[in-house]
Parts: structure tokens; C-alpha cells; sequence
């Protein structure tokens, strides 16, 4: 070999070999613990983990889920309020059955707990409880206390429990919670499911969808079309004072919840519409008009105040529209207002004179 030649190769070697050296020091190597696709890997696989397990207690464990949320919640076994239940539950699921099967395939379990305060929940599984505040709030009026009830259940159908867990159950979460990383194949236990997926991720647009279906579960079980708007009444009647965060705790946080001014309009309105367009009740005044026209404005009364009564009188006459009853004369027997053989109101003293209402209700209708 040409001694030249040799002598320039190795020169070229030796300029690519410093090069490659310079390159080396002027790139660090990645630090191995910014990207870790051992843990992306175990995290996505942890957390498909939990959502099988999720979707189990939704499906076959929720037998086992309801079990443990009794465990953990208390029951009350007070036979009047559970036949209260019984008789709602029994007119909502037949209600919602007609539309959505699901609810025959897996019918709700559910129980009263011994709460105090006003609340209720739907857990994974169709899992239902309402606590014992919410029958004390209402006196144990059943149609007001299955407004609260129907919309739990719309949660349900709506699978809004499911979603909601999956979306706030993390790895990181779970892992807090149980003290260690899920081991590979294990399911969720019961008791971390009861406590951590109950009212979990239930969203503003979730409240607003809930509210919005059950008021035709409401009208369609054949209760009063005025009850829901009752309902937020007699909370906005109940809210103010210092007592009311205990008596009303999640259902009044404004970042998961709808203001209930808005919420009793909201069904305000579906009752004006629900009556063809015939009665409304002024949300300032309470005052009840039917085509525009001041029929009644009720007092308070037997542990209600004048608009908690006006939403259920104006629902009582919606009902009565809605299904053109209205051409019959109204009349009054036995100190009651009835329009046919449909009940309107048994007006109070104070509420005006029983004769005059007739007379106003047979001029304006």
C-alpha cells in the first residue's frame, strides 16, 4: 500500500473519531426517568384495571356493591317511610320500563339510610339510597319525595355513576387510597368502590339532564306536574341561615350543581308548557294565572309557604289542561275548588273567599 495514502485514511479515521466525540459531549443523554414507558405502561394497564372492575360491580357485583353500601351507610327500617319508597320505586320503574328495558334487565336496589340531611344517591349498579332528611324535609309527602327519586334514577339509566367513576378513579387515586399499586389481575375491592364511587363525577350537565327527564317521569308516574318546582321552592324557602349547609350539603355546591332559583324555573316552565300554555305562576309574586289572567295567590299553609303551594295548585290545573278538562264548570264541594270532577284547591281562609274563586276561575278558563 501506497504509505501516503495509508497515512491519509488514518488521518480522516482519526477527525471522525473527534467529531463523533464532540457530538457526544454536546448531547446529554435523555434522563430515563422523564419518559418511563415502564410506568406508561403499567399505569394504562392499572387503569384499565380499575374500569373492568368498575364496570363489574356495575354488572354481575352489584349485588355485593349494595350489600357493602348498606354496611357502610346504616339502614332504616321504619316501615312507613320504606312503604313510601316501595310505592314510588314500584310507579317509576313501571314509568321508565315502557321506554328503557334495561331497567327490567337490572331493576334498582334501594334503601332509606339514617342521614339527617337532605340528599340522595345513585351508586353503580342501579344502587339507590335516600336518606332519612329527605322524608323529614318533605313531612313524608310522597309525590315531592319522588321528584328526588326520579332523578336519581335518571342518573342510573344514564349511567352517569359508571361514567363519572372512571373518570375520577385514577390510578393515582386508587393507589392513595389502597396504599400500595393494584396488583396485576385484581379487582377493586367492594369497600373502596362504596366509599369512592358514590356521588363521584357527577357533573352540572349530568344535574341539568337528570332534572329535564325526570320531570316526564314525574307527570308520567301520575304525579303532580307542579311537585318538581315545589320541591326547589321549598329549598330556596329552607336555604338561607347558618343551619342550611347541614341540612342541604351537596345538593347547593355551585360547581356541581345548578343554582335551584334555576332549577325551580326550569320545571316552572315545563309546567306552563305541560298545560298547553294555559297556566303559569309568577315566580316573584306567586301569584296563579291561567291564559295571562290572575286567578289565585296563595298564602302559606300547612307547613308551606304561598309559592311552595302555588307550583302545587298550578300543577293541579295543568294536569287538568293537559288533558282538555277544562270546558267543565268549576265548582266548589266540601270546601275544595274542583273543576269537573278534578281537584283544584282547598283554599284557606285567607287565601279568599271560596265562591269568589269559583267565580274567577269560571270567568278566566
Amino acid at each position: 500500500m501506497n504509505f501516503r495514502i495509508f497515512s491519509h485514511k488514518i488521518l480522516f479515521i482519526g477527525f471522525l473519531i473527534l467529531c463523533f466525540s464532540l457530538t457526544l459531549g454536546t448531547f446529554k443523554p435523555m434522563n430515563t426517568e422523564a419518559i418511563n414507558i415502564g410506568n406508561i405502561i403499567g399505569a394504562a394497564a392499572y387503569q384499565k384495571q380499575i374500569s373492568k372492575s368498575l364496570d363489574y360491580y356495575e354488572n354481575d357485583g352489584r349485588g355485593e356493591l349494595f350489600e357493602e353500601l348498606k354496611k357502610n351507610d346504616g339502614v332504616n327500617n321504619d316501615p312507613h317511610l320504606n312503604a313510601i319508597l316501595d310505592n314510588i320505586m314500584s310507579k317509576l320503574s313501571a314509568t321508565i320500563a315502557k321506554t328503557d328495558s334495561s331497567i327490567t334487565e337490572r331493576p334498582y336496589n334501594y334503601f332509606i339510610n339514617p342521614e339527617t340531611n337532605f340528599n340522595a344517591y345513585c351508586s353503580l349498579g342501579h344502587n339507590v339510597s335516600v336518606n332519612t332528611g329527605v322524608f323529614n324535609f318533605f313531612n313524608n309527602d310522597e309525590e315531592r319525595i319522588a321528584v328526588v327519586v326520579a332523578h336519581e334514577l335518571v342518573h342510573g339509566q344514564k349511567q352517569h355513576p359508571l361514567k363519572g367513576a372512571k373518570k375520577k378513579l385514577t390510578v393515582d387515586l386508587v393507589s392513595s387510597v389502597v396504599g400500595a399499586e393494584l396488583g396485576t389481575g385484581q379487582r377493586l375491592a367492594v369497600d373502596i368502590v362504596a366509599v369512592n364511587a358514590k356521588n363521584t363525577g357527577i357533573t352540572k350537565p349530568n344535574e341539568w339532564e337528570a332534572d329535564n327527564i325526570a320531570f316526564s317521569y314525574i307527570i308520567d308516574s301520575g304525579y303532580n306536574p307542579g311537585a318538581p318546582a315545589a320541591v326547589w321552592q321549598r329549598v330556596m324557602d329552607n336555604s338561607s341561615g347558618s343551619s342550611s349547609s347541614n341540612i342541604f350539603t351537596d345538593i347547593l355546591n355551585p360547581s356541581t350543581h345548578p343554582d335551584q332559583e334555576d332549577r325551580r324555573d326550569n320545571y316552572s316552565k315545563k309546567l306552563t308548557e305541560y298545560s298547553n300554555n294555559k297556566v303559569s305562576v309568577d315566580g316573584s309574586t306567586g301569584e296563579i294565572k291561567i291564559n295571562g289572567k290572575v286567578f289565585m295567590k296563595p298564602v302559606a299553609a300547612a307547613n308551606m309557604s304561598g309559592m311552595e303551594r302555588s307550583y302545587l295548585i298550578a300543577g293541579n290545573l295543568a294536569s287538568i289542561y293537559h288533558n282538555n278538562k277544562s270546558t267543565d264548570k268549576a265548582a266548589a264541594s266540601n270546601g275544595s275548588i274542583y273543576i269537573g270532577n278534578n281537584y283544584v284547591v282547598q283554599p284557606t281562609g285567607e287565601d279568599g273567599n271560596i265562591n269568589d274563586l269559583v267565580n274567577i276561575l269560571n270567568e278566566i278558563k
